[in-house]
Protein backbone atom coordinates (compact mmCIF):
# COMPACT_ATOMS: atom_id res chain seq x y z
CA UNK A 1 0.00 0.00 0.00
CA UNK A 2 1.49 3.61 -1.07
CA UNK A 3 1.79 6.56 1.26
CA UNK A 4 -1.10 8.19 0.26
CA UNK A 5 -3.66 5.31 0.02
CA UNK A 6 -2.03 4.08 3.95
CA UNK A 7 -3.01 7.69 5.12
CA UNK A 8 -6.28 7.96 3.27
CA UNK A 9 -7.48 4.71 4.29
CA UNK A 10 -6.51 5.41 8.08
CA UNK A 11 -8.94 8.74 8.16
CA UNK A 12 -11.93 6.71 6.79
CA UNK A 13 -13.85 6.92 10.36
CA UNK A 14 -12.80 10.33 10.99
CA UNK A 15 -14.01 11.84 7.32
CA UNK A 16 -17.53 10.26 8.41
CA UNK A 17 -17.25 11.88 11.36
CA UNK A 18 -17.05 15.10 10.51
CA UNK A 19 -19.50 14.94 7.07
CA UNK A 20 -22.03 13.76 9.62
CA UNK A 21 -21.47 16.08 12.18
CA UNK A 22 -21.65 19.20 9.03
CA UNK A 23 -25.25 17.19 7.90
CA UNK A 24 -26.68 17.60 11.50
CA UNK A 25 -25.68 21.37 11.47
CA UNK A 26 -25.82 23.06 8.26
CA UNK A 27 -25.54 26.49 7.47
CA UNK A 28 -27.15 29.02 5.07
CA UNK A 29 -24.61 30.97 2.74
CA UNK A 30 -22.86 33.75 4.72
CA UNK A 31 -24.00 32.11 8.06
CA UNK A 32 -21.33 29.29 8.49
CA UNK A 33 -19.90 30.30 11.95
CA UNK A 34 -20.44 26.74 13.77
CA UNK A 35 -18.83 25.67 10.41
CA UNK A 36 -15.86 27.61 9.94
CA UNK A 37 -15.69 26.87 14.26
CA UNK A 38 -15.52 23.00 13.69
CA UNK A 39 -12.92 23.54 10.35
CA UNK A 40 -10.63 25.93 12.64
CA UNK A 41 -10.51 23.36 15.18
CA UNK A 42 -9.69 20.43 13.68
CA UNK A 43 -6.81 22.21 11.68
CA UNK A 44 -5.80 23.71 15.20
CA UNK A 45 -5.86 20.32 16.71
CA UNK A 46 -3.52 18.91 13.29
CA UNK A 47 -0.89 21.82 13.81
CA UNK A 48 -1.89 23.17 10.47
CA UNK A 49 -1.60 27.20 10.30
CA UNK A 50 -4.33 29.10 9.05
CA UNK A 51 -6.56 32.07 8.61
CA UNK A 52 -10.02 33.41 9.45
CA UNK A 53 -12.42 35.40 8.17
CA UNK A 54 -12.09 35.62 4.52
CA UNK A 55 -15.14 36.68 2.75
CA UNK A 56 -16.30 36.55 6.17
CA UNK A 57 -16.62 33.03 7.37
CA UNK A 58 -14.04 31.76 4.88
CA UNK A 59 -11.13 29.75 5.85
CA UNK A 60 -7.64 29.38 4.61
CA UNK A 61 -5.32 26.93 5.80
CA UNK A 62 -1.44 26.70 4.08
CA UNK A 63 0.50 23.63 4.41
CA UNK A 64 4.17 24.53 2.92
CA UNK A 65 6.28 21.88 2.27
CA UNK A 66 10.18 21.64 3.19
CA UNK A 67 11.40 22.08 -0.42
CA UNK A 68 10.03 24.92 -2.25
CA UNK A 69 8.24 24.21 -4.91
CA UNK A 70 4.46 25.54 -6.74
CA UNK A 71 1.69 26.33 -4.78
CA UNK A 72 -1.70 24.45 -5.25
CA UNK A 73 -4.65 25.89 -4.34
CA UNK A 74 -8.27 23.41 -3.19
CA UNK A 75 -11.14 24.67 -2.99
CA UNK A 76 -14.61 23.64 -0.99
CA UNK A 77 -17.49 25.16 -0.74
CA UNK A 78 -19.35 24.98 2.97
CA UNK A 79 -23.26 26.45 2.94
CA UNK A 80 -26.22 24.42 2.69
CA UNK A 81 -29.97 25.15 1.09
CA UNK A 82 -33.23 26.18 2.96
CA UNK A 83 -34.25 22.76 1.98
CA UNK A 84 -36.51 20.72 4.68
CA UNK A 85 -34.46 17.23 5.03
CA UNK A 86 -37.16 14.35 3.95
CA UNK A 87 -35.18 11.69 4.68
CA UNK A 88 -34.15 10.09 7.78
CA UNK A 89 -30.77 8.93 7.78
CA UNK A 90 -29.23 9.46 11.71
CA UNK A 91 -27.38 12.18 10.69
CA UNK A 92 -30.49 13.99 9.81
CA UNK A 93 -30.17 17.83 9.67
CA UNK A 94 -31.35 19.02 12.95
CA UNK A 95 -32.09 22.36 11.61
CA UNK A 96 -35.66 23.04 10.83
CA UNK A 97 -35.65 24.14 6.69
CA UNK A 98 -31.63 24.07 6.32
CA UNK A 99 -30.29 20.72 4.84
CA UNK A 100 -26.97 20.14 3.07
CA UNK A 101 -28.76 18.86 0.09
CA UNK A 102 -26.02 19.70 -2.51
CA UNK A 103 -23.30 17.85 -0.67
CA UNK A 104 -21.37 20.73 1.11
CA UNK A 105 -20.54 19.13 4.29
CA UNK A 106 -18.92 16.10 1.71
CA UNK A 107 -16.41 18.40 0.37
CA UNK A 108 -15.77 20.25 3.22
CA UNK A 109 -14.62 16.95 5.14
CA UNK A 110 -12.49 15.90 1.81
CA UNK A 111 -10.67 18.83 1.88
CA UNK A 112 -9.80 18.72 6.11
CA UNK A 113 -9.08 15.27 5.25
CA UNK A 114 -6.52 16.39 2.66
CA UNK A 115 -5.03 19.15 4.63
CA UNK A 116 -4.62 16.46 7.56
CA UNK A 117 -2.48 14.22 4.54
CA UNK A 118 -0.39 16.97 3.43
CA UNK A 119 0.01 17.78 6.79
CA UNK A 120 1.53 14.66 7.27
CA UNK A 121 3.06 14.36 4.12
CA UNK A 122 4.71 17.66 4.93
CA UNK A 123 8.64 16.77 5.66
CA UNK A 124 7.84 14.96 1.84
CA UNK A 125 6.50 18.07 0.47
CA UNK A 126 7.80 20.09 -2.25
CA UNK A 127 5.95 23.39 -2.78
CA UNK A 128 2.59 24.80 -1.07
CA UNK A 129 -1.03 23.28 -0.53
CA UNK A 130 -3.25 26.14 0.24
CA UNK A 131 -7.05 24.75 1.73
CA UNK A 132 -9.83 27.61 0.58
CA UNK A 133 -13.17 26.40 2.84
CA UNK A 134 -15.55 28.94 0.77
CA UNK A 135 -18.73 30.15 2.13
CA UNK A 136 -21.87 31.32 0.43
CA UNK A 137 -21.80 29.40 -3.39
CA UNK A 138 -25.34 28.97 -3.58
CA UNK A 139 -26.50 32.52 -3.48
CA UNK A 140 -24.11 35.38 -3.62
CA UNK A 141 -20.49 34.14 -5.16
CA UNK A 142 -18.03 33.33 -1.98
CA UNK A 143 -15.44 32.56 -4.20
CA UNK A 144 -14.95 36.08 -5.76
CA UNK A 145 -15.18 37.93 -2.71
CA UNK A 146 -12.40 34.92 -1.35
CA UNK A 147 -10.17 36.00 -4.25
CA UNK A 148 -10.75 39.74 -3.62
CA UNK A 149 -9.58 38.78 0.11
CA UNK A 150 -6.39 37.93 -1.26
CA UNK A 151 -6.18 33.48 -1.27
CA UNK A 152 -4.91 33.38 -4.88
CA UNK A 153 -1.47 35.24 -3.58
CA UNK A 154 1.59 34.80 -0.76
CA UNK A 155 2.32 32.70 -2.19
CA UNK A 156 0.88 33.05 -5.55
CA UNK A 157 -1.13 29.98 -6.48
CA UNK A 158 -0.22 28.31 -9.47
CA UNK A 159 -3.23 26.02 -10.00
CA UNK A 160 -6.80 25.50 -8.11
CA UNK A 161 -8.40 22.01 -7.98
CA UNK A 162 -12.22 21.39 -7.05
CA UNK A 163 -15.08 18.83 -6.65
CA UNK A 164 -17.86 18.00 -6.54
CA UNK A 165 -20.47 14.85 -5.68
CA UNK A 166 -22.43 13.45 -8.08
CA UNK A 167 -25.16 11.26 -7.84
CA UNK A 168 -24.71 10.80 -11.74
CA UNK A 169 -22.39 8.42 -10.91
CA UNK A 170 -21.97 5.24 -8.45
CA UNK A 171 -19.28 5.71 -5.79
CA UNK A 172 -16.04 5.02 -7.03
CA UNK A 173 -16.68 6.44 -10.07
CA UNK A 174 -15.91 9.47 -11.21
CA UNK A 175 -16.17 12.21 -14.31
CA UNK A 176 -13.68 14.77 -15.44
CA UNK A 177 -13.99 17.23 -18.51
CA UNK A 178 -11.34 19.16 -20.52
CA UNK A 179 -12.31 22.92 -21.47
CA UNK A 180 -15.99 24.40 -21.07
CA UNK A 181 -17.58 22.54 -18.25
CA UNK A 182 -20.19 24.43 -16.91
CA UNK A 183 -22.48 27.55 -18.22
CA UNK A 184 -21.92 31.53 -17.65
CA UNK A 185 -25.05 32.71 -15.86
CA UNK A 186 -26.62 35.96 -15.54
CA UNK A 187 -29.84 37.03 -14.29
CA UNK A 188 -32.07 39.68 -15.47
CA UNK A 189 -34.83 42.02 -15.26
CA UNK A 190 -36.56 43.72 -17.87
CA UNK A 191 -38.58 46.58 -17.34
CA UNK A 192 -41.22 48.05 -20.01
CA UNK A 193 -43.20 50.87 -20.13
CA UNK A 194 -46.06 51.74 -22.22
CA UNK A 195 -49.53 54.00 -20.98
CA UNK A 196 -52.73 53.36 -19.04
CA UNK A 197 -56.43 53.27 -20.13
CA UNK A 198 -59.70 51.80 -20.29
CA UNK A 199 -59.51 47.87 -21.55
CA UNK A 200 -62.70 49.03 -23.91
CA UNK A 201 -60.51 51.48 -25.28
CA UNK A 202 -57.10 50.45 -25.99
CA UNK A 203 -56.49 52.49 -28.96
CA UNK A 204 -56.12 55.22 -26.16
CA UNK A 205 -52.95 53.60 -24.40
CA UNK A 206 -50.19 51.47 -24.98
CA UNK A 207 -50.32 47.73 -24.33
CA UNK A 208 -47.16 46.38 -22.88
CA UNK A 209 -49.15 42.89 -22.66
CA UNK A 210 -48.49 42.71 -26.22
CA UNK A 211 -45.44 44.65 -26.28
CA UNK A 212 -43.82 42.16 -23.89
CA UNK A 213 -45.58 39.24 -25.65
CA UNK A 214 -43.47 40.70 -28.80
CA UNK A 215 -40.53 40.78 -26.65
CA UNK A 216 -40.70 37.23 -25.78
CA UNK A 217 -40.86 36.05 -28.81
CA UNK A 218 -38.56 38.00 -30.19
CA UNK A 219 -36.02 36.22 -27.13
CA UNK A 220 -36.83 33.04 -28.31
CA UNK A 221 -34.98 33.66 -31.69
CA UNK A 222 -31.69 34.45 -29.72
CA UNK A 223 -30.75 30.65 -29.34
CA UNK A 224 -32.47 29.51 -32.33
CA UNK A 225 -31.53 31.87 -35.03
CA UNK A 226 -28.10 33.66 -33.89
CA UNK A 227 -26.34 30.36 -31.98
CA UNK A 228 -24.55 27.93 -33.65
CA UNK A 229 -27.00 24.72 -33.86
CA UNK A 230 -23.05 22.83 -32.32
CA UNK A 231 -23.70 25.37 -29.62
CA UNK A 232 -25.37 25.76 -26.26
CA UNK A 233 -27.30 28.63 -24.63
CA UNK A 234 -30.44 29.19 -22.87
CA UNK A 235 -32.50 32.46 -22.60
CA UNK A 236 -35.51 31.71 -20.23
CA UNK A 237 -38.15 34.35 -18.91
CA UNK A 238 -39.41 33.05 -15.74
CA UNK A 239 -41.30 35.50 -14.00
CA UNK A 240 -43.81 38.42 -15.17
CA UNK A 241 -45.72 40.91 -13.15
CA UNK A 242 -48.06 43.99 -14.69
CA UNK A 243 -51.50 45.36 -14.58
CA UNK A 244 -54.22 46.38 -11.87
CA UNK A 245 -57.22 45.05 -13.33
CA UNK A 246 -58.52 42.86 -16.12
CA UNK A 247 -60.39 46.03 -17.42
CA UNK A 248 -57.27 48.06 -17.88
CA UNK A 249 -54.73 48.43 -19.84
CA UNK A 250 -51.21 47.77 -18.04
CA UNK A 251 -49.00 50.63 -18.62
CA UNK A 252 -45.84 48.74 -16.71
CA UNK A 253 -44.86 44.96 -16.60
CA UNK A 254 -41.38 43.78 -15.67
CA UNK A 255 -40.16 39.77 -16.46
CA UNK A 256 -37.12 38.15 -15.11
CA UNK A 257 -35.03 35.81 -16.67
CA UNK A 258 -32.20 33.89 -17.01
CA UNK A 259 -29.00 33.41 -19.49
CA UNK A 260 -26.97 30.34 -20.21
CA UNK A 261 -23.67 30.56 -22.07
CA UNK A 262 -20.41 28.50 -22.43
CA UNK A 263 -17.66 31.21 -23.71
CA UNK A 264 -17.15 34.87 -22.65
CA UNK A 265 -17.78 35.85 -26.32
CA UNK A 266 -21.17 34.24 -26.52
CA UNK A 267 -22.06 35.54 -22.85
CA UNK A 268 -21.37 39.25 -24.11
CA UNK A 269 -23.40 38.05 -27.77
CA UNK A 270 -26.51 37.04 -25.63
CA UNK A 271 -26.32 40.18 -23.58
CA UNK A 272 -25.87 42.42 -26.59
CA UNK A 273 -29.01 40.97 -28.51
CA UNK A 274 -31.34 40.63 -25.10
CA UNK A 275 -30.78 44.63 -24.95
CA UNK A 276 -31.07 45.06 -28.36
CA UNK A 277 -34.71 43.22 -29.00
CA UNK A 278 -35.78 44.98 -25.44
CA UNK A 279 -35.37 48.40 -26.79
CA UNK A 280 -36.10 48.29 -30.34
CA UNK A 281 -39.01 45.79 -29.46
CA UNK A 282 -40.94 48.21 -26.35
CA UNK A 283 -39.75 51.68 -29.65
CA UNK A 284 -41.19 49.48 -32.18
CA UNK A 285 -44.49 49.15 -30.08
CA UNK A 286 -44.15 53.09 -28.82
CA UNK A 287 -43.30 52.60 -25.82
CA UNK A 288 -39.84 51.90 -23.82
CA UNK A 289 -38.24 49.16 -22.70
CA UNK A 290 -34.51 48.73 -20.19
CA UNK A 291 -33.01 45.35 -19.50
CA UNK A 292 -30.70 45.28 -16.20
CA UNK A 293 -27.93 42.43 -15.19
CA UNK A 294 -27.10 41.26 -12.18
CA UNK A 295 -25.85 38.13 -10.18
CA UNK A 296 -23.76 36.20 -12.49
CA UNK A 297 -20.92 33.73 -12.62
CA UNK A 298 -18.42 33.57 -15.42
CA UNK A 299 -18.40 30.11 -17.44
CA UNK A 300 -16.19 27.39 -15.85
CA UNK A 301 -13.74 26.58 -18.44
CA UNK A 302 -11.22 23.40 -16.76
CA UNK A 303 -7.24 23.69 -18.20
CA UNK A 304 -6.30 20.63 -20.05
CA UNK A 305 -2.99 20.33 -17.73
CA UNK A 306 -4.94 20.22 -14.40
CA UNK A 307 -7.17 18.06 -15.99
CA UNK A 308 -4.57 15.00 -16.65
CA UNK A 309 -3.61 15.52 -12.97
CA UNK A 310 -6.98 14.56 -11.78
CA UNK A 311 -7.53 12.13 -14.49
CA UNK A 312 -4.07 10.53 -13.80
CA UNK A 313 -4.84 10.61 -9.97
CA UNK A 314 -8.20 9.03 -10.60
CA UNK A 315 -7.09 6.08 -12.70
CA UNK A 316 -4.05 5.49 -9.58
CA UNK A 317 -6.88 5.51 -7.54
CA UNK A 318 -9.74 3.85 -8.88
CA UNK A 319 -8.64 2.07 -12.11
CA UNK A 320 -9.14 3.26 -16.08
CA UNK A 321 -12.49 2.03 -16.48
CA UNK A 322 -13.90 4.03 -13.22
CA UNK A 323 -12.90 7.02 -14.80
CA UNK A 324 -15.08 9.15 -17.37
CA UNK A 325 -13.99 11.81 -20.12
CA UNK A 326 -17.26 14.08 -20.08
CA UNK A 327 -18.33 14.54 -23.53
CA UNK A 328 -20.29 17.70 -22.76
CA UNK A 329 -20.76 20.40 -20.92
CA UNK A 330 -23.62 21.24 -18.32
CA UNK A 331 -25.58 24.28 -18.65
CA UNK A 332 -25.63 24.54 -14.89
CA UNK A 333 -23.37 27.23 -12.90
CA UNK A 334 -21.08 26.86 -10.52
CA UNK A 335 -18.81 29.79 -8.74
CA UNK A 336 -15.64 27.85 -9.05
CA UNK A 337 -15.35 29.30 -12.22
CA UNK A 338 -13.93 32.71 -10.50
CA UNK A 339 -11.04 30.83 -9.89
CA UNK A 340 -10.68 29.05 -13.75
CA UNK A 341 -11.15 32.61 -14.15
CA UNK A 342 -7.84 33.18 -13.13
CA UNK A 343 -5.83 29.99 -12.45
CA UNK A 344 -5.25 26.89 -14.27
CA UNK A 345 -7.81 24.71 -12.71
CA UNK A 346 -9.81 21.62 -12.88
CA UNK A 347 -13.31 21.02 -11.32
CA UNK A 348 -14.95 17.54 -11.57
CA UNK A 349 -17.42 15.11 -10.38
CA UNK A 350 -17.07 12.74 -7.16
CA UNK A 351 -19.03 9.84 -7.58
CA UNK A 352 -21.32 9.23 -4.46
CA UNK A 353 -24.21 7.15 -5.65
CA UNK A 354 -25.22 3.66 -4.42
CA UNK A 355 -28.19 2.55 -6.16
CA UNK A 356 -28.78 -0.70 -4.22
CA UNK A 357 -28.83 1.01 -0.69
CA UNK A 358 -31.41 3.57 -2.37
CA UNK A 359 -28.92 6.66 -2.55
CA UNK A 360 -29.44 8.41 -5.76
CA UNK A 361 -31.45 11.33 -5.53
CA UNK A 362 -30.02 14.64 -7.51
CA UNK A 363 -28.55 17.73 -5.91
CA UNK A 364 -30.70 20.06 -3.93
CA UNK A 365 -33.33 17.04 -3.65
CA UNK A 366 -35.04 16.95 0.14
CA UNK A 367 -33.81 12.87 -0.30
CA UNK A 368 -29.61 13.74 -0.83
CA UNK A 369 -27.58 11.85 0.75
CA UNK A 370 -24.30 10.17 -0.24
CA UNK A 371 -22.50 6.52 -0.15
CA UNK A 372 -19.69 7.89 2.41
CA UNK A 373 -17.41 5.92 1.13
CA UNK A 374 -16.28 8.42 -1.61
CA UNK A 375 -15.49 10.76 1.39
CA UNK A 376 -11.57 9.23 1.01
CA UNK A 377 -11.59 8.75 -2.64
CA UNK A 378 -11.99 12.28 -2.88
CA UNK A 379 -9.49 12.96 -0.51
CA UNK A 380 -7.02 10.57 -2.09
CA UNK A 381 -7.17 11.55 -5.65
CA UNK A 382 -7.08 15.39 -4.41
CA UNK A 383 -4.10 14.60 -2.95
CA UNK A 384 -2.30 12.86 -5.96
CA UNK A 385 -3.64 15.36 -8.62
CA UNK A 386 -2.34 18.37 -6.23
CA UNK A 387 1.13 16.08 -5.99
CA UNK A 388 1.44 16.05 -9.71
CA UNK A 389 1.09 19.57 -10.16
CA UNK A 390 3.53 20.68 -7.84
CA UNK A 391 6.22 18.55 -9.48
CA UNK A 392 5.22 20.27 -12.94
CA UNK A 393 8.15 22.66 -14.38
Amino acid sequence: MDRIKELTAAMEAELVEIRRDLHRHPELSNEERRTSDLICARLESWGIPYERGLAGTGVMAVIQGVKPGKTVGIRADMDALPVEEAGNPPYRSECPGVMHACGHDAHTAILLGAAKLFKEMQGELSGTVKCFFQPAEETTGGALRMIEAGCLENPHVDYVLGLHVSSAYEAGHVGVRYGKMMAASDEFTIVLKGKSCHGAHPDLGNDTMVMAAAVIGGLQTIVSRNISPTDSAVCTIGKIRGGVAGNVICDRLQMDGILRSLTPAGRDFLRERLVSIVENTAKAYGGEGTAEFHFSYPALINTDEAVDAVKAAAVETLGEAQVTVETEPELGTEDFSYFAERRPACFWHLGCANRERGIGADLHSCYFDIDESCLALGVEIQARAALKLLKTE
